[in-house]
């Protein structure tokens, strides 16, 4: 509890002095930059100590939020930055994720954790810890740094439990081997500068982004993490899984504005991605395949264009290409076949999102709820000659029968499904009225410029609107009341995302989240949407323990009134 109440009260920070105390080895770092969130709250009206007296207001016989309380006058700089990284051992060994805060006063944290742990405070080599169940959590004059073992193999919550068989062995607790989890403390409290995850080029540029909320992974350490799941499944047929996933890493700085959460995603190619993605040059998206949907209440869309031989080098890279060749040789093609045949130019567009009842397809008499969607899949066809060979093919081939020009399939694919195959496109509708009227491209899909203008010039770009979606959901269905409801339909407006061409090393894409209320800062909306979510829960979880306590008395009181022969 206390080292939870550690990360939960300072996670509003960046990672402190750009990850002085986080290692090379880290597979993923979550930071908060705690001044920004701190400065946008209180700009509308939401503090700390708001928030405090908030949880406690909601129980005040909780020992979490008393800790919460409590933690104000702990020493802990709640100013300050802390930051969350996964670092994986050796193998999968000895695990752990780590948080780091800054500390005011030591002295006064020292006595938090002795009150709140009931443990021995110890001492270090220039540090003091505290072990507490499962957590390590140690301090010095300015940091805390707090370790929790962590094991990739098993994973156990709400009933489920997933354990590989050929993983490596379990973690030691850190209770059961205090003294080797006391060295890796020790270790990071003196990481020299090269050896923190501070000098590599893609954490230091997330960082310089100064986001509200930045994350960072290392592609190579997730890998290393647990090479006995599916990717350590790929690495018994081949070594090469690693030229993937070498110097490739993933960043996101996440910014809450008035109106919109924006979050700017980098991803950074290793020297052998770098070779393939730069032998096939990005491909702008087709806008025509987006403006000729015949709908002016479009909820969503997906448009891409990129290269499928792309991923035939990838697999080629990685050694997998004879076991691809080896499954598609009794269908009489290969995998250069099919990579070559699709162009990778793709569109998915849906439209005219409804809820409507209708008769039980197993009794007419029982209306059900369903979900009604209009929509169009396109993708261009690459090579026609590779093309053909695969409609052909004996795998395919008996499924489709060619009339003309159009590959029709043999079997009826019900009234919801429509489609149209030949050497310029594959396409699939919901209905064989709208994809008539695509395929003429007499109409215009209603678009606002701004989403048209933003999808130009990029290599992927996707759309929902959130807001016809919940719009259309009906009331009785969701079964709330509608203060609730109408504080679910008035947050979120739509969700955009675009991917900027390659550059040669990395790739930029742009996440929005765009809400009803353009005037009011994102963070303070959620917080303030969470709030009233959580008063609706207790008060209806009251009310629920109230009816059930009702029953039981009725059912005591018929119990008793009840003669007996």
């Amino acid at each position: 509890m206390t080292g939870a109440a550690v990360l939960l009260l300072t996670a509003c920070s960046k990672a402190p002095e750009q990850g002085k105390y986080i290692p090379k080895s880290a597979a993923l770092v979550l930071s908060v930059n705690s001044k920004q969130v701190q400065q946008k709250l209180v700009t509308e009206g939401i503090s700390v100590d708001k928030l405090f007296e908030a949880v406690q207001k909601k129980d005040t016989a909780s020992g979490f939020a008393k800790a919460m309380k409590d933690m104000e006058n702990s020493g802990v700089d709640l100013q300050g930055d802390v930051s969350i990284a996964l670092v994986p051992g050796d193998g999968g060994i000895k695990s752990y994720i780590s948080g780091v805060a800054k500390l005011k006063d030591a002295a006064k944290f020292e006595a938090f954790l002795k009150e709140k742990t009931q443990k021995e405070i110890k001492s270090g080599s220039d540090f003091k810890y505290v072990v507490d169940g499962e957590s390590l959590i140690g301090f010095d004059k300015g940091t805390i740094i707090s370790l929790f073992a962590f094991n990739p193999n098993k994973f156990e919550g709400n009933g489920f439990t997933m354990d590989t068989t050929a993983a490596p062995a379990a973690p030691q607790g850190i209770a059961g081997d205090e003294k080797g989890w006391v060295e890796t403390l020790n270790g990071l409290f003196h990481l020299k500068a090269d050896e923190s995850v501070g000098t590599i080029e893609s954490f230091k540029n997330v960082q310089k982004e100064k986001g509200d909320v930045t994350f960072w992974m290392s592609s190579e350490q997730i890998y290393a993490f647990n090479p006995s799941s599916a990717a350590g499944m790929a690495a018994m047929f081949t070594t090469n899984i690693k030229k993937i996933t070498a110097g490739s890493y993933q960043t996101v700085a996440v910014f809450f504005e008035n109106g919109k959460i924006k979050a700017n995603s980098t991803g950074y190619s290793g020297k052998e991605l770098q070779e393939i993605m730069n032998k096939y040059p990005s491909q702008k998206v087709n806008l025509s395949m987006l403006e000729t949907y015949p709908s002016e209440n479009i909820l969503g869309y997906a448009l891409m264009n990129f290269d499928l031989r792309m991923v035939g080098d990838i697999i080629k890279l990685i050694g997998m290409d004879g076991l691809a060749n080896m499954s598609l040789a009794q269908a009489g093609i290969t995998l250069d076949d099919i990579l070559k045949a699709f162009s990778g130019e793709i569109v998915l567009v849906s439209s005219d999102f409804s809820v409507v009842k209708k008769a039980s397809p197993f009794d007419s008499s029982f209306k059900v709820t369903q979900p009604q969607l209009k929509y169009i899949f396109n993708m261009k066809v690459g090579d026609k000659a590779a093309f053909e060979k695969v409609m052909n093919s004996p795998m395919i081939g008996q499924m489709f029968t060619k009339q003309g020009e159009e590959y029709l399939p043999k079997q009826p694919l019900g009234e919801s499904t429509a489609v149209s195959i030949n050497n310029k496109n594959i396409m699939v509708g919901s209905d064989a009225a709208l994809l008539a009227d695509y395929k003429a491209g007499k109409s215009k899909a209603k678009l606002e410029d701004a989403l048209l203008s933003k999808a130009k010039g990029n290599v992927l770009s996707a759309y929902l609107n959130v807001e016809k979606l919940v719009n259309n959901l009906p009331a009785e269905e969701m079964k709330l009341p509608d203060s609730v409801l109408n504080d679910i339909k008035g947050l979120l407006k739509d969700f955009n995302v675009i991917s900027e061409p390659y550059s040669g090393k990395t790739q930029r894409s742009t996440i929005e989240l765009n809400f009803k209320n353009e005037n009011q800062n994102t963070l303070a909306q959620l917080i303030t949407f969470s709030k009233k979510m959580f008063a609706y829960y207790e008060a209806q979880k009251k009310e629920d323990l109230g009816a059930a306590g009702a029953t039981a008395v009725a059912i005591d009181s018929v119990a008793v009134a009840t003669p007996t022969k």
